[in-house]
C-alpha cells in the first residue's frame, strides 16, 4: 500500500464518528475480532490506536471477506434512509417507553409526553392508565402523567394489569410477587422465591377469576388465583423462561426462553415446544396470537409461525420488538443505530425508520439514554382502564 493511501487512511474521519462509536462500537468490534482470525496479520498496522471508523474501513479495503463485513456494519449504523424524527406512528394507536430519563408516550400524530421521573411503565387494557414503577414506588397515573395513587414499596418492577378490566395490577418486589386493586388498595403478596421475569395476567372476565403466570427463582411456571392465592397448576423445571405471554383468548400460555418456545394450554397442558432459530433476547405474540416475532442473537428479527421462521431485519444490535395493536406492523428497537424501524409484515412489506430516538425522548439534563419499548397500546375508548 502506497504512503498516500495510508495517510488517508489514517485520516478519515466518518460524519458523527463519536456518536457512532458510542452506539455500535462493541457490536462492530466483535465482528472485527472474528474477521481478524480469518486474515493474516499486517504487523505494519497499528490498529490499536486508531480510530474505531478508520479500523473498520481499513477492513473493508483489505479483507477478502469485505463484502459480508460491510454488510455487517452498514447494519450496525442502522436504516440509510431513517427519518430525522419521529413524525408520525404508522398505526393507530399509542406508544408508551421508559427508561433512565423517565417515561414517556407517543400519539399517532408524533406527539411526545413525558409522564414523570418513572424507569417502568405499563398500559392498562384501554390505556387510559399506566402503572409506572421507580426505586421503591409503584403508582397509577393518567396519560398526562397525574398521580392517581401510590404505594411505597422496595425495589418495585414490572407492572402488569389484568386485561380487559384493569381491575387489578401484579408487580414484583425483592423476589416477591404482589397484587394491587386497580384503586391503590388490598395490596398484599401472592408468592414469594419469584424470579424476575414481568408477570401475565390471563385475560378473562371483567370480574374476573384473576389467573396469574409468573416464574419461580428454580424456572417453574406457576399459576395462581390472583386474590386467593390457590395455585391453579406448575411446569416441571425446564429452560429457565425470560417471557410469559397468554394469547387474547386466554387459551394458550406461551413461555419463552433462549432456545425454546413452549406452549401450555389455560389447563396446564403442554401443546407445543418449538426450537427457536438461535438464542433469543426478545419475543412478541401477534396480538391474534398467530405469529410470534424474536430478536435472535441481538443480530436480526424473525417472524413466524409453527416453528416456521423468516427474517424481516437484520441489524447488529437490534435489540426489542413490539406490535401494533392491528398486527400490520412491527416495531424494532435499535438501540446501537439510535433507530427505531417499523416493519410492515402484513401486506405490501415496507420499511419506515426514525432516527435521533434517544433525544426525543430527553428531558434535556439526563445523559441521552435509549428508552425501553413498553408496549404499542389501543386508542383510549370505553369507560374501563
Amino acid at each position: 500500500m502506497s504512503a498516500g493511501a495510508k495517510k488517508q487512511l489514517r485520516d478519515f474521519r466518518a460524519p458523527d464518528e463519536i456518536g457512532a462509536e458510542s452506539r455500535a462500537w462493541d457490536v462492530v468490534r466483535s465482528a472485527y475480532l472474528e474477521r481478524e482470525r480469518h486474515v493474516a496479520r499486517r504487523p505494519t498496522w497499528r490498529l490499536a490506536v486508531a480510530p474505531a471508523l478508520a479500523i473498520i474501513v481499513a477492513a473493508l479495503v483489505l479483507s477478502p471477506a469485505g463484502a459480508s463485513v460491510r454488510r455487517l456494519i452498514n447494519h450496525a449504523l442502522g436504516e440509510k434512509h431513517a427519518a430525522p424524527a419521529l413524525f408520525a406512528l404508522p398505526s393507530s394507536g399509542r406508544l408508551l417507553v421508559s427508561g433512565a430519563d423517565g417515561a414517556w408516550t407517543a400519539a399517532a400524530d408524533g406527539s411526545v409526553r413525558r409522564l414523570g421521573a418513572w424507569s417502568q411503565a405499563s398500559w392498562s387494557p384501554h390505556g387510559l392508565y399506566v402503572a409506572v414503577a421507580s426505586g421503591d414506588q409503584l403508582a397509577a397515573v393518567d396519560p398526562r402523567g397525574t398521580v392517581r395513587w401510590r404505594l411505597a414499596r422496595s425495589a418495585v418492577s414490572d407492572p402488569r394489569w389484568y386485561s380487559p378490566s384493569g381491575y387489578r395490577v401484579a408487580y414484583l418486589s425483592v423476589g416477591t410477587l404482589r397484587v394491587v386493586a386497580d384503586d391503590g388498595t388490598g395490596d398484599h403478596p401472592l408468592a414469594t422465591g419469584v424470579a424476575h421475569v414481568a408477570p401475565a395476567w390471563r385475560p378473562g372476565a371483567a370480574l374476573g377469576p384473576f389467573e396469574l403466570a409468573y416464574v419461580t427463582a428454580r424456572g417453574r411456571v406457576v399459576v395462581r388465583n390472583g386474590d386467593t392465592g390457590r395455585i391453579l397448576w406448575s411446569t416441571a423445571p425446564g429452560p429457565r423462561p425470560f417471557e410469559l405471554t397468554w394469547s387474547a383468548d386466554g387459551r394458550r400460555l406461551l413461555v419463552l426462553s433462549r432456545h425454546q418456545a413452549r406452549t401450555y394450554s389455560a389447563g396446564g397442558a403442554l401443546t407445543s415446544r418449538i426450537t427457536l432459530p438461535g438464542a433469543a433476547s426478545d419475543g412478541a405474540l401477534s396480538p391474534d396470537g398467530r405469529e410470534l416475532a424474536l430478536v435472535v442473537g441481538g443480530r436480526e428479527v424473525v417472524v413466524g409461525r409453527g416453528g416456521s421462521f423468516h427474517e424481516v431485519l437484520p441489524g447488529a444490535g437490534v435489540k426489542a420488538v413490539s406490535w401494533s395493536p392491528d398486527g400490520r406492523w412491527l416495531l424494532v428497537s435499535w438501540p446501537a443505530a439510535n433507530q427505531w424501524v417499523f416493519v410492515r409484515v402484513a401486506g405490501t412489506p415496507r420499511i419506515e425508520a426514525v432516527s435521533r430516538i434517544s433525544q426525543q425522548f430527553s428531558s434535556g439534563g439526563a445523559a441521552l439514554a435509549f428508552p425501553v419499548l413498553d408496549g404499542w397500546c389501543c386508542t383510549a375508548e370505553g369507560s374501563a382502564g
